[in-house]
């Protein structure tokens, strides 16, 4: 068998045979592939113009309620006080964090005081946690070196909580957006044609699309 399959390898007939019948299967497919290809053109603009009626339903609901959309909030009473009280945000404000919170889509002064806050609030609740489960519930046989080296560790992840939690979130608007951005432009080309100036089709869409994601299961992850 590897003798008979050794002979057909050197052998020029049959070579020219097999790269022969592999250029026509070749040609096939490439000439097939544009009749297999499905056109999804009609299914999105049908769900585009579904889309576009519960607009208008939305709307006109709105409207009826006299409904007024904020996109900032007011902060907490109580975090701002102790942000002030303390004096976080000269002891604790990062122009970086600001940028993370931009990115995250937390704009406004109350995500900012919120988020000086926890880098407060973070650190303590882990130190008074690992002391209590280091000396009091697991009581560990290691040297007390050791064990204020646990607690130091869990302060110091307190202190970056807050920071890996923006970065998580930053990931996920990110692919949020990536999945959205096709309907988006479709509903973008729609309040264009519509006789939409451009400025008023970006803050439509932006609202549209907004919403709907808000209300779509777990924003769509």
């Amino acid at each position: 068998m590897i003798d008979l399959i050794a002979d057909n390898l050197t052998n020029t007939r049959v070579l020219a045979m097999a790269f022969a019948a592999i250029a026509a299967i070749a040609t096939v497919l490439t000439l097939a592939m544009p009749l297999l290809a499905t056109d999804s053109l009609g299914k999105r603009m049908k769900s585009v113009a579904i889309e576009r009626e519960k607009m208008r339903q939305r709307e006109r609901e709105r409207l009826t309620r006299g409904d007024k959309v904020s996109l900032r909030k007011s902060p907490k009473q109580y975090m701002q006080t102790i942000v002030e009280r303390f004096n976080l945000n000269r002891w604790l404000g990062e122009e970086e964090a600001r940028a993370l919170l931009v990115q995250a889509g937390y704009r406004g002064q109350a995500p900012y005081v919120t988020f000086l806050f926890f880098r407060l609030v973070m650190p303590l609740t882990l130190l008074a946690l690992s002391i209590f489960y280091v000396f009091l519930v697991l009581k560990l046989n290691q040297p007390l070196p050791l064990k204020i080296g646990i607690c130091i560790a869990a302060t110091y992840l307190g202190i970056k909580v807050p920071i890996l939690f923006l970065k998580n979130q930053i990931a996920k608007r990110q692919l949020s957006i990536r999945r959205a951005f096709p309907d988006a432009l479709d509903l973008l080309l729609i309040c264009v044609e519509s006789g939409m100036s451009i400025e008023a089709a970006f803050r439509k869409v932006a609202a549209e699309i907004g919403h709907s994601r808000s209300r779509s299961p777990k924003n769509s992850r």
